[in-house]
């Protein structure tokens, strides 16, 4: 049975919590992490010098306020770390609760150190340049270039925006991994290939392991698989198999070299790189890069059409311009069947014809975590390129179960000159 001041103080945390979220000022801050973990210092020293019951619920009310609003801040926290912030800042509130409603001088002083000791935990799991009090700046993981005031999506690939102290820490573009493919034979058109793909730090050698790497669209690594000509396309996701070592399987349906780029979000750096590495082929150097290929938005499979358009006929390099693939089903309706892949309703990859330049381009949108969940016929998302030339974008979709890769090429075309005066 609850006693009637248990029964109070929760009444009372639960009116604080709904204040919290219907005051709008609160949301209109856009508290950084260092903001409120300055706030959250102090009220915790006011609890250590507080004795008087009447300052109590004020004390406690300002700092669940701010736990509140560190957690909705707790986007640079990952993996197990994440979890331990949520048990910890649930834990912090009990011991706050037990400060309040301490009826004995001993328990009041115990609940308040209890409360130190799990903030001073609670600290420890950030970054450090999070508890630094820095411009409040937002930026993508897969495009450092940008840079926006508040926080929302990137308005390239459609991925959420992060603390620009989470997306660059280091300010570099150098990957810091580097990538060898390991297979028992040489490709072979038509034949299922087995493979190991091993990943290394450049810095000591040591082997990459999956804590050292951080999820992006629902897996650790995305591995982008291209022949030279950019035709035949595949997204494989490696499994472990030993220390730095996983596996993969495809079959190629083309000769020569294919070529695979390791997509990779590294903890160290919190910035997006790719890993390049060759695959051998039993029939090297037949084929060739395709230089010169007519633009196509339309591309058709077993039935299925899809077709590309943009709010821009003309593509320029740096610009974002947002386009959208929609989906048509051999029966001429529009297909709304689309199904989550990766924790979206679709993809994108593009290769330019250096064979170097890759663009990986997501969805505008949330992650989608119902896994039963269907869209369409449209799917918009942000294309953007610093380089002209020719790109083969691939589209990536699932209906009824089946995987679909739609090849488009695209033109981007160079920046227009203003005529000098």
């Amino acid at each position: 049975m609850l006693r009637p001041n248990s029964v109070r103080h929760q009444l009372i945390w639960l009116l604080v919590l709904v204040c919290i979220t219907l005051r709008p000022s609160y949301a209109q801050e856009q508290q950084t992490v260092a903001q409120l973990a300055g706030k959250i210092d102090s009220e915790l020293s006011a609890i250590l010098s507080t004795s008087a019951s009447a300052r109590k619920p004020e004390v406690s009310a300002n700092l669940l306020g701010h736990l509140t609003g560190l957690k909705a801040q707790s986007i640079m926290v990952f993996g197990s770390r994440r979890h331990q912030l949520e048990e910890k800042l649930q834990e912090l509130v009990q011991s706050c609760d037990k400060w309040q409603s301490a009826a004995s001088d001993e328990a009041a002083p115990a609940a308040a150190e209890r409360a130190q000791r799990l903030w001073l935990d609670i600290k420890s799991l950030y970054p450090k340049e999070a508890l630094q009090v820095l411009p409040p700046l937002w930026s993508c993981p897969m495009h450092q270039e940008l840079m926006k005031t508040a926080p929302g999506n990137c308005p390239i690939c459609g991925m959420p925006l992060e603390p620009i102290y989470v997306t660059q820490p280091q300010l570099t573009q150098s990957p810091i991994i580097r990538a060898e493919i390991v297979g028992d034979k040489p490709l072979e058109v038509g034949k299922r290939a087995n493979l190991r793909i091993r990943l290394f730090f450049f810095d000591d050698g040591q082997p990459v392991r999956l804590s050292d790497l951080e999820e992006t669209h629902t897996r650790k690594i995305h591995l982008l698989i291209s022949d030279v000509t950019e035709t035949d396309y595949h997204h494989e996701h490696p499994e472990p198999a030993g220390d730095g070592e996983y596996t993969f399987s495809f079959t190629p349906q083309r000769p020569d070299t294919y070529r695979v780029w390791a997509d990779l979000l590294p903890v160290r750096t919190r910035v997006q790189q790719y890993s390049v590495a060759d695959i051998p082929s039993s029939t090297p150097r037949q084929a060739k890069p395709l230089w010169s290929e007519p633009e196509n938005r339309h591309a058709e499979i077993d039935g299925y059409k899809f077709d590309l358009s943009f709010e821009k006929e003309i593509i320029r390099e740096r610009d974002t311009v947002a386009g959208k693939l929609r989906v048509i089903q051999p029966d001429g309706q529009p297909c709304n069947k689309l199904g989550v892949v990766m924790g979206a309703f679709g993809h994108f990859v593009g290769f330019s014809n250096d064979f170097v330049t890759v663009l990986h381009l997501h969805p505008v949108g949330p992650l989608i975590t119902d896994p039963e969940a269907r869209s369409g016929p449209e799917l918009p998302f942000y294309f953007r390129s610093n380089k002209t030339g020719l790109f083969r974008l691939f589209a990536q979709v699932k209906i009824e179960g089946k995987d679909f890769f739609p090849r488009f090429v695209l033109r981007v075309q160079p920046l227009q000159r203003l005529p000098s005066l």
